[in-house]
């Protein structure tokens, strides 16, 4: 073959500077001049890849058969790859993005992505730097045409939903996470909830608020109102916990993510019935019933993009109807408060004496904006008998006899006191929207002073951290345990400084509004390429006209071009119309499943303490504890290999590598001295310099297509004293349009269901088809795009029984119909059905199959 020559970038993407490119070859010889493949040092490199992956013999005597390579020289990019959509439009360079962020890992993501601020509070800019290295730990990769989600825990817990979903907070992750510059992470979370598998009604939630507010930060109008449906659906499921006499709904509030709250409390005051006091009874919370206000005018909204008047009428008349039975049944006048009411046994629906936090998150949903509702909220807020607490505000008055009364030894969790930054989200932004109606007597200092304080929370070992409650008057985290809420995805931080702090007021028409709430002494403050309706604008303020050197005043740039220069700091600026981003690449190598589905990782050596499956698992993140890695830690071997092996083959043009590397922190891990990539054909990649590698970030590395079955990277240590690390390994592709979707590369689920290899199959290379298709299985294809037409959906199949076998069709979790397939005797059929897809992405499922049958499934096909 004839030799590639390589291209060497050695910064990070978006951190400002580069080098020239270097042209050098990377062939590392034996004396015949041929490569051969990598031995270990104890000459028993073969023994431990055949035993982890009993193809490679084979292919390897295929390879060396045909003779020694000639290869070739390599490209590598250490940055992201372009598989995460960023926009290319140009930005400004006032402040020095490498000194901000170059002591976080994952570097190239925070320059590739977040917005940068200077602001005088070093407390509040170190946390929000901070924040997005959280929310990064938290972002996963579930499969191609899924894409990304967010977890609240780094590590998955027992009672998550589907791919470790929870509905709890996503409203809040939407909000923090719109802010990022590739939108893909946020439009495939969304779709996870509206068309995935995720659950919707496990919690509260105001997701679909989130939804219609994160639509005027992209301006992707079309993209909201082609899931009016969907949100539809999310609302009905509510519908089981209405009470139509009261006009409210009604949860518990441990699914209002509040266990051990007054609720509880009040109905078990001796603490007779554990989960009874822990789960609290049936509730309407002024939280969940304000979410559902919320959620009822996004569908409003969506229901106006779309031009669908009647859907939008009825759902403003659900919301107004909801509000007022807020005022009228929630509103406890004695108070001054909107109150809890606890359900069964109340028939004259009488509200609680205590007022807890959740009374304040209405207003951030534009509910009681008026003064005789709000005032009597700020003055709460600032009662130091009421919620305000040095690590404040506490989840329920202080002044309250249950405040802070029983602490669980063996429970993490309890909401009669703690400060959670869960509910300190809310009440900022409630603050925030009050503090801008402008009916009450607070001011910016108390704002800010809120903030501030929240930032003060946000610390751990002088180190900006986050966990998931907090002491409200002792320096100290009250639920933080090991492996489990460390950097906790529970909350907004830095949504509060851009849309609070900073005053950033996105629309749905072609304006940006700008109005700070920042103190009066302040003499700057900066806000550098916020990505807003997909371009990048910049606001600076300088008092004096010396620290950006633009002028005095507030200052703001799009897309590079200076577009306003005013004395005030509030102004409204036109932007250009909405640049939308293109369909992102896919990584064919996450496998969020677990260890028994495709794609299949496999080692030479793992270290007991690691895992090997963890460098697909999709979640990436480069911390010590909790770790989420491979290592070969104490290998006997100079070189190791971690190979993936794919369901089918694939073509594949590059391997990105997110190298863990802990020797700065005194470990013994760091980056391999060389590295070998082979596939099915045998050796296709090639470096022979650690220094173009990056530690604790992603390595991009390319090289001609190919198609393969199975990357096998080989690693070399630099020495006998370390050893080498992944934290991921991601293969990044175009992705495919359809209308043909192999059923391997679907999501599996059920008992025995799984990939096997017929030899009577042609649809694949290696005959891979699904098989174990039982009672229990369900088969989901997602990422099929859809112009919303009725189309004919067409399964290949085989059926070696001999009964007919239905199976379900859901299409966006929604039963549309049913699909037979006749025996045929172990020949590959075609059954038809008839279905309508959603504009979009679609999420397909298969359900079902028989216990007594052999039913082998190919391909979908949906033109």
């Amino acid at each position: 073959m004839s030799a590639q020559r390589r291209t060497v970038t050695p910064f990070p993407a978006g951190l400002g500077d580069t080098k020239s490119n270097i042209d050098t070859p990377l062939l590392r010889t034996h004396r015949d001049g041929y490569r051969s493949m990598p031995k270990a040092r104890d000459d028993r490199w073969y023994g431990p890849l055949f035993e982890t992956n009993p193809l490679l013999p084979k292919r390897i005597a295929r390879m060396l058969a045909v003779g020694a390579l000639l290869w070739f020289m390599c490209t590598i990019f250490a940055q992201i790859p372009s598989s995460h959509r960023k926009i290319e439009v140009k930005g400004t360079s006032f402040l020095n993005h490498k000194q901000l962020i170059g002591d976080f890992a994952g570097a190239s993501f925070l320059g590739d992505n977040i917005p940068f601020i200077d602001i005088p509070d070093s407390l509040v800019q170190d946390v929000y730097y901070y924040r997005w290295t959280s929310l990064q730990r938290n972002l996963r990769y579930i499969r191609p045409g899924t894409g990304y989600m967010c977890t609240e825990f780094v590590q998955p817990v027992s009672y998550a939903k589907a791919f470790g979903s929870i509905d709890a907070a996503t409203g809040h992750q939407i909000d923090e996470a719109r802010w990022l510059r590739d939108t893909s992470f946020v439009d495939d979370y969304i779709q996870l909830f509206t068309r995935g598998p995720a659950d919707t009604s496990q919690y509260t939630q105001w997701i679909l608020d989130a939804m219609s507010r994160r639509a005027m930060v992209t301006g992707d109008r079309n993209f909201l109102s082609s899931q009016l449906d969907d949100m539809i659906r999310v609302w009905r499921e509510w519908d089981r916990v209405f009470d139509k006499a009261a006009g409210l709904y009604y949860y518990q509030p441990v699914w209002d993510a509040q266990e051990l709250s007054l609720p509880g409390f009040i109905v078990d005051p001796n603490n007779t019935n554990w989960n009874l006091r822990k789960d609290g009874p049936d509730t309407f919370r002024p939280s969940h019933n304000a979410y559902m206000v919320a959620n009822a005018r996004a569908i409003a909204i969506a229901a106006n993009l779309a031009r669908d008047g009647f859907t939008e009428a009825n759902f403003i008349q659900l919301a107004d109807n909801l509000e007022n039975s807020i005022y009228n049944r929630m509103w406890a006048t004695e108070q001054r408060f909107f109150m809890d009411i606890i359900h069964p046994g109340n028939p004259n629906l009488t509200p609680l004496s205590g007022r807890e936090q959740v009374g304040l998150f209405p207003y951030r949903f534009g509910i009681g904006l008026n003064q005789s509702y709000a005032q009597p909220a700020v003055d709460a807020m600032f009662d130091r008998d009421g919620f305000l607490a040095p690590f404040g505000p506490t989840t329920l008055e202080i002044r309250d006899p249950w405040f802070m009364a029983t602490q669980p030894n063996d429970y993490c969790c309890y909401w009669n006191g703690m400060s959670w930054p869960f509910s300190t989200s809310h009440t900022l932004k409630s603050l925030a929207t009050i503090y801008r109606a402008g009916t009450t007597n607070v001011t910016v200092d108390q704002y800010y002073h809120y903030l501030h304080t929240y930032a003060r929370t946000q610390q751990k070992n002088k180190r900006p951290y986050v966990a998931e409650s907090h002491h409200p008057f002792d320096d100290s985290w009250s639920a933080d345990s090991w492996n489990h809420s460390e950097h906790y995805a529970h909350s907004t931080n830095n949504d509060d400084v851009i849309t609070g702090l900073l005053g950033i007021l996105p629309q749905f028409d072609d304006t940006l509004h700008i109005s700070p709430i920042v103190p009066k002494n302040w003499s700057y403050f900066a806000l550098e390429n916020l990505p807003y309706h997909g371009h990048l604008v910049t606001i600076l303020y300088d008092k004096d006209g010396q620290r950006y050197d633009v002028g005095k005043g507030l200052t703001v740039f799009v897309d590079g071009k200076k577009v306003h220069n005013g004395g005030d700091q509030k102004a409204t600026i036109r932007v250009p119309p909405p640049v939308l981003r293109g369909d992102a690449l896919i990584n064919i190598a996450a496998n969020p499943t677990g260890a028994g589905q495709y794609p299949i990782a496999n080692a030479t050596f793992t270290n007991p303490g690691d895992y090997h499956y963890k460098a697909i698992d999709g979640v990436l993140f480069y911390d010590d504890r909790p770790d989420n890695r491979w290592t070969n830690y104490r290998s006997p071997h100079m070189n190791d290999t971690l190979t993936i092996t794919f369901a089918r083959p694939r073509n594949v043009s590059s391997v990105t590598i997110a190298f863990y590397s802990d020797v700065a922190r005194g470990g013994s891990i760091d980056l391999p001295s060389n590295i070998e990539v082979y596939g099915s054909s045998g050796l296709i990649f090639v470096l022979d310099n650690s220094t173009e590698l990056l530690a604790n970030d992603r390595s991009h590395l390319k090289f001609d297509p190919v198609e393969t079955d199975f990357l096998a990277v080989n690693m070399y240590r630099k020495s006998q004293q370390v050893f080498v690390g992944i934290c991921e390994l991601e293969a990044w592709i175009p992705a495919e349009p359809g209308p043909v979707y192999h059923a391997v590369d679907a999501y599996l689920t059920g008992t025995q269901t799984r990939v096997l290899f017929d030899k009577s199959s042609k649809r694949t290379a290696n005959g891979a088809v699904v098989g174990g298709v039982r009672i229990d299985s369900n088969v989901a294809f997602s990422g099929i795009v859809s112009d919303g037409r009725p189309s004919t959906l067409t399964l290949s199949y085989s059926n070696s029984g001999n009964m007919e076998v239905i199976l379900g069709v859901e299409v966006n979790q929604t039963p549309q119909t049913t699909i037979v397939l006749l025996p045929s005797e172990g020949k590959y059929l075609q059954a038809t059905a008839n279905v309508t897809l959603a504009v979009g992405k679609n999420y397909v499922s298969l359900k079902g199959g028989s216990d007594n049958a052999d039913i082998r499934l190919e391909t979908l096909t949906l033109p």
